[in-house]
Formats: structure tokens, C-alpha cells, sequence
């Protein structure tokens, strides 16, 4: 069965694909009725659209059902919007329709039937809606309008059809206007009749050409309107100028319309492309925005606006409004109702109007799908795309589509919008003049004498459109059979490679994809075909018509290859292609990385790099990675043998052999040649379509960098691995962890004394820091020997400086360079200064800076800055003789009275300790020897300062050699801190008494001078305290202090008695005076407490100046408690009468009571005599006289003035 005898209706009748909204002819208009397919989706949006129609229709006072009055429909080229909108028009028309074969005739809501649409509801509503009248007015509005410039452009296509809807003038608005006036007027018909018979032709016939007949319609006008033809011309010559009309205007006028008709009629714009044409036309979008507005607010949902665009409303606002500078909520309120067509819509369509199957038919493809589905399935199969390149679920899908697959339904509509976008074909195309269901039609035609074994390849779509596609778009592919370079078949393929060229993210153009696009048969042998398509594609791209990149193919138009052409024109050398070799492997891929962190040892190793034998970015590390690849000259030559033989030469080498690469110098030498094009004089000044070329060409290359780095990474897994004359089996998921592996196992094999640096510090400059503040050098001579020290290390290091610093200065950089290369390989290379540091600082080598000796406290710099490393210059220390050692030992018996150890080190580690004890201990005094009167500070500060010195020399042999120098110096010293020590260990209790009793007979010393025995004793006791050594003296300290305590105690109770028993006298005076008043309790205490006080600590004093000083108080105060018993004695009040009450009495009768009468002491005056004493000194009996006169005359007036007077 040939595949034409499988339809029930013939495959290549005429059948109407191109669906124009002006193409109203009798057979169209049937065809179209008759034929169309109400699919699921469809029945959905009619639903959608009825629902909101008749609404607005049974609501008229609503206001907001009746502003929803605009419908937006949107969908991709082809899917059937303006097929849509075209029935809607025959529907809310209710067109009549005649059959051109039999001339009967049909309305458009017959055909609408049951059988048709499926859903009763719907079927009963279109049946209502068609009931009402309505003006219907369909128009694609590119065709009506003028200029797409025009700002007004969309107002004026809006009258435009309105007026001819009406039968007035289309093209003039003035001329219609003058016909609605005299319409408005009754004097339409006397018009056209006066024309006429002035004219000889008919109004309808001649109004297009209005300009060229002014006379005519002067007198037609005059005629009609009975006015004078000058008025009449004066309206004619000025109507075109003078006639404005804005949106407002055009709604008003629609109003007025619709007033004139039924109360349910209404008026539909069904306006084609709309989308399309805004564009990104923000004043456009804002018109049509307006129009609706406007018509739905003053018509009330009596006039409605369909408007059908290839976007939603939503991507359309977006588009026209990019700069968000406009507020387009309106019109998204007013196209409240949205119909999106989607690609199920258009399968089902051209499922039912073109592929519908005879049941002969259907049991054919059913049994041929049952027998070989899995066959057809495979064969149709895609990489990469399994998602959205389906193939047939099962045999009802097969008879459904076939001779299709079903994910071409799909694909075709992509493929047509992308060549529609990028601007391949012409304004046909674009304007949605060609539709879906032709070019399936066209493919099927062309295999309609093939059997039911056959498939329809993608490249027999191509005819459908050929003819729209734009001459520079398909160049290639016409002037491809003049070539005879090529086959047949290959232009096939490049017609197929043409149509998915500009939708690479849909269907990838890799062989494999284009051998499942291109198969024609059922049973084809898809292995020879994609052979085939290999070959072709090799023919095609030799004659740059198309260009690969990866494995993806694509599809070259005039402009591409010829700039195809000019690249590979240029010329790239071998050594750019090694330059991006390596820094595609060494940058891109390992990173730029340098250097690899050691597992073990957690330190940094560097490597120089190497590609193909040649050096990438110089570096001169003992450590070499070399990567060999198929670009190098002697890679063929490098076998196995000679790999290892290469990877054992100068020291530590590892070399990658990566596997073969296919294409690999193609790809380079591509990506080179495309970026030197681009970058070249020419491709900057090249247009802009050229610059769009270049844009794609530099994309392409962006992945193929990708696309080379990702393979060379496969390589250099894939490849062979050597190192040190050895093939170790490193595997790896990354090159990164590749590289890694191998330059630990480089750093593992090389360095072989690596492991000796077994403790690793996490800071070594902070260690070294620490070493070099270290005081006790005995100790850090303990840590070279502990495993902390790292002993072989320091074992290794020494025995080279012994044999090298023995005899000559070693540089420390030497020694750096040295035990961080090979066979040792310490690094950071601080852990090797850090080494150094241990062995200076124990005293087994001297360190040089400049010509000077190097001291700890200003090693810290030089040691952790490697650029001073080349300052600093390492020298072995000296040994001293045995008779030395013995001279030294002997010092060590005399000065610290014990035995020092028999070796060199030893001896000197046992002067260390012993002059560290006593640096200790003298810097614990430091602090009691600096007070007043506390004697050996001196000493103290030059026995530090003496030990301090000798212990900051760290050679051996300058430390003993310097002691036996100075050993008389040395031998005082000790004796001079020997004193000291036993000073402040046992005698400083002793010295605190003397000084605590100096300081309290100060106050007596002028008694104690006068007795002749205590004022020995204290001139000793001060002697002893002023002496800088008095340690012999101390002893005597005791005695003396006893002696002087005798006599000054004996002094001090003279003193004290005579005052004590002066405030016992004034106290019973006080006690006295309190008796006299009677006084109370506080106020006794009050009084009394003063003077008591002052006799508690006049018994406890031995200072004769304080007992005199205090017993002067003592009278003042007297002087004050006698105030204090004045002051309560007036303040006390006489006591009120005391009233007794006789509880027997009627009377109240008051008794007088008085306390006992109480005498207030006298007020006191005190009289100081020696005030009243003319001289100083009395020497003569005159001034005796003149003395006691005053005092007696003083003593009299205090007396008469009613005072008690007190001489002080």
C-alpha cells in the first residue's frame, strides 16, 4: 500500500493553508468552515471566549464585565490564531456560506454542530450568542495601515475599517465625514444623484479619486445641503486640512453607531497580527491601549477588540515597554480574557484535517507498527534529546501520525519561528502567510508513491519554504548543485542542516541526530547512513558550506563561509600552537599550579614544567614535570623504554605521556586561526553583519577551549605516567589529582633523607624566634638529642658543618640551598635555619654577620629574612686543651666550692648553671638593695652584669678561655656575692631591727646624747647602718640596740609619769565641774572622753617630745569639756509645774514642784605667761617685777569678770 492510499481524503487536494483575513471568497469561506478541527484546546478557548461575550451580553449595566470587552489571542508562527479569529468572525457574523460544488447554502453556525464541538453548554452558547446582531470587522492591520510611523498609525486604521464597514470612504476620513454628515442630514442619496448627474459616473464608483472632481462634489454638495456652491467649496478646499480626530473622537463616534442600532447588537474588530506590528513601539502599545480603554468605557461591552499577536499580552508589554517607562495596566485590565495556542493545537489540526486514515489504512500501519515498532522507535531515536524528541508511544500514535514522527510537529513549528527570528526569510513568511499544515502537506506529497515502509526526512520540509527564504540565506544551498564536488545527497543534507541551523538547544546537530533527522526508512541500516552523512559532512565542509565545532555540524550561509574562507587563510605557526598547548595543560587545566603540597610532610615542593622537551615559563627547580602530547615532534618515537629512560635523566623528572587525540591539531589550529581573525585591522572594521558572524565565531570558539581543555584532561588520564626511570601506576579521577600523585611520588623517591626532618613545626620562624630568646643554652644542648630536635637531622647537619666549617666560613645560603635540594629536601627552608639556630644556640658553631659576631638578641632579623641569608657566615667552634680545662676546673672548685664535670661541655654546662643560680638569686635581691640603707646594690648590678656577659658567650672554648682571663676578678666577685647572698638570706631580719630602731630613737636623741653610754651605742649602731659592707658588724647589732633601749626607756618614764599624773589633775578637775551641774551620763562621756584618750596613748609612748607635746593638750582640752558642761548647763530650762489631779475632787488643784539646785562652773580664761614676758630671758629684778605685775593684773580682771583663769 502506497502511503497516498492511506487518507480518506486526498492527499494533494487543494487545501487552504494560507488563512488571510481579507480572503472572504465563496470557496474559502466554505473550506474553511467545513474543515475546521475543533481540537480539545480549542474547545477550551471557544469555552473561554463565549463565557466572557455573553456575559458582558446579560450584564450590561456591569461595569466591569463590560470592560473586560477585548481578547488577546497569542501563539507561535503556524499554530492557527488567524484561523481562530476568522471563524470567531464567521461565527458572531453568522455568515452565510455556499457550497461552490452544488451552490447550497449553509449559515456558520450549521457547521458548528455536535459532531464538531463535543461540549452541549458550548454548543448552546454559540448557538446564543449568533441570535444577536453584529457588525464584525476582520482586517490585517499591516495591510490597512498607511505608514507603521505614523504615531496615529493604529487610530487610523481603526476608522478606516469602521468607515468601510459603514460604506463610507476608507482612504479619506474627511470624505467620510462629510458622508455621515449628510447621512446625518437625509440628503445622502440627493447627493449621490446630483454626483451622478454632474459627473456621469457613480459616487461609490469615483469618491477614491474626490481630489481630482471638486467641481463635481461642489455641485453635488450645493445641490444636496441647498446651499451655494462657494460654500460648498470653501467646505471642499479646507476638509482634508481642517479634519482632526482622536481617540476619544473615534470611540464617540462607534457610540453614536451602536445608539442607532438594537439595544443587544454589537460591533467586533478582529485585527490581525497585532503583536507583530508594535513591535517595541512604546507610543503604538499606548494607542492601542487607549482605543480599548476608551471603547469600553463610553460603549459599555457593546464594542469588542480581538487582536492576535505572536507573543502573550504580557512578553508583548514587555518588549514595547524595555525602559518600564510607561504604565500599561490598563490594558492588561481590558484584555482580561487570553487565549494562548499552543503546539498540541496545530498536531491535533493537521492529525485530522490532513492525516486522517481509511480503515484499510489504519489496519496496515497498525500492523506494520506492531511487527517492527521497536525497529522504528530505534531508528528515530535522538542523543540528548529524549525529553522533547519523542517518537511513537505506541501503534494508535503511529496510524495518528504517519508518514510523521511525532516529535517533527514539534520541531517544524521551532525551526519556522527560528529562521523567522534571525531574519531568513522575507516578509511572508514573517507575516504568518505560510502555515504548518502546508508544509506537511508538501512533505507528504513528495512521498505520497512510497510504501508504508517509509519515513519522512526532515530535509523534504525544506520545498515548503523555499521560495520565502531569503536569496543570501540559501545561496549556498542553490548554487550546491552547480558544484561537482558534491552528490546529490550531500545537498539533501545541507538543505536538513539549513532548517536546524539556528536551534541547536532543540535538536544538537551531531551525526548521530542528523542520521535520525535524515532517515527515509523504516528498515534503513542506520550504521551505513551515518557513514554516509560522515562523508557527506567531510565533502561539505571541504567546500566551506558547512563548519564543525566539536562534533556539532553546523550550516554555513554565503556570508559565513566566506568569512569560513578568510580564516582559514590564516596562517598559525608551531610554536603559537605549543604556546596555547601549555597554557591550555598548565594554566587552564592544572591551575597554573607550581608547586605541590607533600602528603607526609605537609611542606611545599616546586617543579619546573615542561611541554614536548621545551621549557614553559623558566624555573630552575630540582624537581621537572614534563607532559609529552601527539603535537610534539619525537612523540611517536617516545616508547615506553625510551620514557623511562627519559624520566630517570637530571635528578628528579617525572614526564606524562597523554594518549592520542583525535583532531586535536585541528582544533588547536582552529581556535588560533579564529582568534587571530577576530582580532585582526579587518574584522574590526567589518559591518555589522559580519560583526554578528564574528560575535558567533568567538562563541564557537569559547566552547571549543572548553571542548580542547576537556579532552586534553581525558588525555592526560588516559595517558602513561613515568618517574625516576620507573612506570609507577598512578590512577586519578582528575589531572589536578594526577598532578598531585606524581609529584608526591617525584618528592617521596627523590629527597631520600627526608624523612630524618621528622617533627615539623607549624610556624619555624616563630620557632626560631623562640630558640634564639631561649637563656638556658644547657637545655637547648639537651634538645638537639630529643626527638623534638630531630637528631638524625641535626646529626646530618653538624657532620657537614664539621668537615666544611672546619676549614673555611659556610655561607647559611649555602647551607639553605643545600638541605632543601636533593637527597634532602627539607623545606620550607626555615626548618633548616631552624636547625642551624638549635646547633648556635647549644654553642656548637659561631654565626658571622658581616664580619661581626652574631648575638642572639640581633640573630632574629638575619636568620628569618632569606634575602640576608648570604650575610651570614657559619664557623665551627674551638676545643680547648686539657691543661685548660684543668685551670677551668680548678676556677670552678674555688669559686662555687664544688666539683665541675671532666669534659669540655660539660664543664662549661656546669659553669652555666652554677652562674645561673646565682644570676637568679642576686636578681631576686635586686629589688630590697635598692631602698634606703640596704647595703650591696653595687655589687648586685656588677655580678649580674659580669654573669650576663660571660653567659652570652656561646663557644665553648671563648667561655672557659674567658673565665681563666679574669679569674681574679672572678674569684673577688664571688666573694663579694657570697656576702651578699648570705646577707639577704639570713641577715636581713637582723638589719630590719636596726633600722626599725634608729627610726624610734630619733625622736629622743637629744637625751640620749646627753648619757654618755647610749650615746656610744647609737653612734655605733648609725656607723653599722651607713657602712656598704657591714656584714662582719651585724652581729654586734642586738647589744647595741639593747643599750640604747635601756636609757631611753628610763628617760621616757620620767616624762610620762609627770604628764600622766598632769591629766589625772585636769580630769578630776572635769569630774569635778560634772558633779557641780549634775550632768548626765553623755554628757559626762562627752566630756571626759577627750582627756581619756589622750591618757591611753600618752602611756604608750617612749618619744619625750610627743609625751611633752601632748600633755601641753592636755590643758586645752581641759579648756574644751569645761566649754562643753557650760554649754548644757544654759541650754538646760527650769522644769513647768507639775499638776496632781484628785480624781476624788470636783476641784483641780495645782502643786508646785522644783528640782534640785544645780551651780554651772565659772567660764575659764586661759593666760599664757610667757606672752605677758617683756624679754626672752628675765635678767634683772626690774623685769621680774614688771613680769609678775602684768601676770597678777591679768589673773584679777579674769577673776572680776566673773572667770576662772588658767596659767599655761
Amino acid at each position: 500500500m502506497k502511503i497516498r492510499e492511506l487518507f480518506t481524503k486526498p492527499i494533494d487536494r487543494p487545501i487552504n493553508g494560507v488563512i488571510k483575513a481579507d480572503q472572504r471568497d465563496a470557496e474559502s469561506i466554505w473550506q474553511e468552515l467545513d474543515e475546521y478541527v475543533v481540537t480539545k484546546q480549542l474547545t477550551e478557548y471557544f469555552r473561554r471566549f463565549f463565557d466572557a461575550f455573553l456575559a458582558a451580553a446579560d450584564n450590561p449595566k456591569d461595569p466591569v464585565l463590560s470592560a473586560r470587552m477585548a481578547v488577546w489571542v497569542s501563539g507561535f508562527f503556524g499554530s492557527g490564531k488567524s484561523h481562530f479569529i476568522k471563524i470567531l468572525s464567521y461565527l458572531l457574523e453568522n455568515i452565510e456560506a455556499v457550497n461552490p460544488q452544488d451552490g447550497t447554502t449553509k449559515r456558520a453556525a450549521q457547521f458548528f454542530d455536535e459532531h464538531k464541538i463535543k461540549d452541549a453548554m458550548l454548543l448552546a452558547d454559540v448557538q446564543r450568542a449568533v441570535q444577536g446582531s453584529s457588525d464584525v470587522i476582520l482586517f490585517n492591520i499591516d495591510a490597512k495601515a498607511d505608514s507603521k510611523s505614523d504615531r496615529d498609525v493604529i487610530l487610523q486604521v481603526f476608522l478606516r475599517v469602521f468607515n468601510e464597514k459603514l460604506g463610507y470612504s476608507g482612504d479619506a476620513p474627511h470624505v467620510a465625514e462629510m458622508e455621515r454628515h449628510l447621512v446625518s442630514k437625509g440628503a445622502y442619496e440627493a447627493f449621490k444623484t446630483a454626483f451622478a448627474d454632474k459627473n456621469g459616473s457613480t459616487w461609490d464608483a469615483e469618491r477614491d479619486a474626490v481630489d481630482f472632481l471638486r467641481d463635481d462634489v461642489v455641485y453635488a454638495l450645493a445641490k444636496a445641503l441647498k446651499q451655494s456652491e462657494e460654500s460648498a467649496a470653501a467646505w471642499f478646499d479646507n476638509a482634508r486640512e481642517t479634519y482632526r480626530i482622536n481617540i476619544e473622537g473615534l470611540a464617540k463616534l462607534i457610540q453614536g453607531y451602536l445608539v442607532t442600532k438594537p439595544a443587544g447588537h454589537r460591533i467586533v474588530f478582529l485585527v490581525d497580527e497585532v503583536g507583530q506590528f508594535i513591535g517595541d513601539n512604546t507610543q503604538l502599545m499606548l494607542t492601542l491601549q487607549t482605543i480599548a480603554e476608551q471603547l469600553g468605557t463610553l460603549c459599555q461591552g457593546r464594542a469588542w477588540v480581538i487582536v492576535t499577536s505572536q507573543e502573550d499580552i504580557d512578553a508583548a508589554i514587555g518588549e514595547a515597554n524595555k525602559a518600564k517607562s510607561q504604565d500599561f495596566s490598563k490594558i492588561q485590565g481590558r484584555f482580561h480574557t487570553r487565549l494562548s495556542l499552543a503546539s498540541s493545537n496545530t498536531d491535533e489540526v493537521i492529525g485530522e484535517r490532513l492525516l486522517a486514515k481509511t480503515e484499510a489504512g489504519h489496519i496496515a500501519l497498525r500492523d506494520c507498527f506492531e511487527k517492527k515498532g521497536d525497529i522504528i522507535n530505534n531508528q528515530l531515536a535522538f542523543v540528548g534529546n529524549s525529553v522533547t524528541m519523542k517518537s511513537y508511544k505506541d501503534s494508535a500514535e503511529f496510524v495518528a501520525c504517519y508518514p510523521f514522527a511525532p516529535y517533527q510537529f514539534a520541531l517544524l513549528q521551532k525551526i519556522f519561528e527560528s529562521i523567522r527570528k534571525v531574519g531568513a526569510t522575507g516578509k511572508h513568511l514573517s507575516k504568518g502567510e505560510r502555515s504548518l499544515l502546508d508544509a506537511f502537506q508538501s512533505a507528504a506529497v513528495r512521498n505520497a508513491d512510497r510504501g508504508i515502509d517509509a519515513l519522512v526526512p526532515l530535509y523534504d520540509f525544506y520545498p515548503s519554504i523555499e521560495s520565502f527564504i531569503d536569496t543570501s540565506a540559501k545561496r549556498s544551498i542553490d548554487e550546491a548543485p552547480g558544484n561537482a564536488a558534491l552528490e546529490p545527497y550531500d545537498i539533501n543534507l545541507l538543505k536538513g542542516m539549513f532548517l536546524i541551523r539556528y536551534i541547536p538547544d532543540i535538536v544538537k546537530p551531531n551525526v548521530d541526530n542528523l542520521a535520525t533527522l535524515c532517515v527515509n526508512e523504516v528498515d534503513a541500516d542506520k550504521l551505513a547512513l551515518k557513514r554516509r552523512i560522515q562523508e557527506s559532512l567531510a565533502r561539505l565542509e571541504q567546500q566551506r558550506l558547512v563548519s564543525r565545532n566539536g562534533d556539532l555540524w553546523f550550516f554555513l550561509t554565503n556570508e559565513e563561509r566566506d568569512v569560513a574562507r578568510e580564516i582559514g587563510h590564516v596562517e598559525v605557526s608551531a610554536n603559537e600552537k605549543w604556546r596555547l598547548l601549555s597554557e591550555l595543560l598548565y594554566d587552564d587545566i592544572l591551575g597554573g599550579q607550581t608547586k605541590v603540597r607533600h602528603k607526609d610532610t605537609k611542606a611545599d615542593y616546586e617543579f619546573n614544567r615542561l611541554l614536548d622537551g621545551a621549557p614553559w615559563k623558566n624555573a630552575s627547580h630540582p624537581l621537572s614535570l614534563e607532559i609529552v602530547t601527539p603535537l610534539g615532534d619525537d612523540y611517536e618515537a617516545l616508547t615506553e623504554a625510551k620514557c623511562i629512560l627519559r624520566s630517570s635523566e637530571s635528578g628528579g623528572r617525572a614526564l606524562i605521556r597523554t594518549a592520542e587525540g583525535d583532531r586535536l591539531d585541528i582544533e588547536l589550529t582552529l581556535y588560533l586561526q579564529i582568534e587571530k581573525f577576530i582580532d585582526s585591522p579587518k574584522a574590526s572594521a567589518a559591518a555589522a553583519s559580519l560583526k554578528r558572524i564574528l560575535s558567533d565565531r568567538k562563541d564557537e570558539n569559547r566552547e571549543r577551549r572548553s571542548r580542547i581543555v576537556a579532552q586534553l584532561g581525558d588525555l592526560m588520564l588516559a595517558g602513561d605516567c613515568y618517574a625516576l626511570g620507573q612506570k609507577p601506576q598512578i590512577k586519578a579521577a582528575s589531572p589536578s589529582t594526577l598532578l598531585e600523585e606524581l609529584v608526591n611520588y617525584l618528592v617521596s623517591n627523590t629527597y631520600t633523607k627526608l624523612p630524618y626532618l621528622k617533627v615539623r613545626q607549624n610556624d619555624p620562624i616563630a620557632e626560631i624566634k623562640a630558640v634564639l630568646a631561649a637563656d638556658n643554652i644547657g637545655q637547648q644542648g639537651l634538645k638537639l638529642n630529643g626527638e623534638e630536635g630531630n637528631p638524625l637531622a641535626i646529626k646530618e647537619l653538624r657532620e657537614y658543618l664539621h668537615l666544611k666549617a672546619s676549614v673555611e666560613r659556610v655561607l647559611l645560603s649555602d647551607v639553605v640551598d643545600r638541605f632543601t635540594g636533593i637527597p634532602w629536601g627539607w623545606k620550607p627552608e626555615w626548618e633548616v635555619v631552624l636547625l642551624v639556630t638549635r646547633l648556635y644556640m647549644a654553642g656548637e658553631i659561631k654565626l658571622m654577620c658581616e664580619g661581626d659576631d652574631l648575638d642572639p638578641k640581633n640573630a632574629a632579623d638575619p636568620l628569618t629574612k632569606s634575602v640576608r641569608f648570604k650575610q651570614i657566615s657559619i664557623l665551627k667552634k674551638k676545643v680547648p686543651d686539657a691543661a685548660s680545662i684543668k685551670r677551668a676546673r680548678d676556677l670552678y672548685k674555688d669559686i662555687f666550692s664544688k666539683i665541675a664535670r671532666e669534659d669540655a661541655d660539660g664543664l662549661v654546662a656546669d659553669y652555666r648553671a652554677a652562674l645561673g643560680d646565682w644570676q637568679n638569686d642576686l636578681k631576686s635581691y635586686v629589688q630590697t638593695a635598692s631602698i634606703k640603707h640596704h647595703p650591696g646594690k653595687d655589687v648586685i648590678n656588677a655580678a649580674i652584669t659580669r654573669i650576663g656577659k660571660q653567659l652570652a658567650i656561646r663557644d665553648a672554648f671563648e667561655f672557659l678561655e674567658n673565665m681563666l682571663a679574669a679569674k681574679s676578678d672572678w674569684l673577688d666577685t664571688s666573694e663579694d656575692i657570697h656576702d651578699v647572698v648570705s646577707f639577704y638570706k639570713t641577715q636581713l631580719p637582723t638589719w630590719s631591727k636596726l633600722l626599725e630602731a634608729l627610726a624610734g630613737f630619733v625622736d629622743n636623741r637629744e637625751v640620749l646624747q646627753k648619757d654618755p653610754l647610749s650615746a656610744t651605742a647609737l653612734a655605733d649602731l648609725e656607723s653599722i647602718r651607713d657602712n656598704t659592707a657591714p656584714y662582719g658588724q651585724i652581729p654586734r647589732i642586738d647589744a647595741l640596740i639593747k643599750t640604747v633601749e635601756g636609757i631611753n626607756e628610763s628617760a621616757a618614764q620620767v616624762k610620762r609619769e609627770r604628764a600622766l599624773n598632769s591629766i589625772d589633775v585636769k580630769i578630776e578637775e572635769v569630774v569635778k565641774s560634772l558633779g557641780q551641774v549634775q550632768a548626765s551620763a553623755d554628757l559626762r562621756n562627752k566630756a571626759l572622753y577627750p582627756l581619756q584618750e589622750l591618757k591611753t596613748k600618752v602611756a604608750g609612748l617612749l618619744s619625750i617630745p610627743k609625751i611633752m607635746y601632748l600633755q601641753e593638750q592636755a590643758g586645752t582640752l581641759l579648756d574644751d569639756a569645761m566649754g562643753v558642761i557650760e554649754k548644757a548647763s544654759q541650754q538646760a530650762a527650769p522644769k513647768a509645774p507639775s499638776v496632781v489631779k484628785d480624781s476624788g475632787a470636783t476641784t483641780t488643784s495645782t502643786v508646785l514642784t522644783t528640782a534640785p539646785k544645780s551651780v554651772a562652773p565659772k567660764p575659764s580664761k586661759v593666760i599664757r605667761a610667757a606672752d605677758l614676758s617683756p624679754t626672752i630671758y628675765l635678767e634683772t629684778e626690774a623685769e621680774v617685777e614688771t613680769f609678775i605685775t602684768k601676770l597678777k593684773a591679768e589673773l584679777l580682771d579674769a577673776i572680776k569678770a566673773g572667770q576662772r583663769a588658767r596659767i599655761s
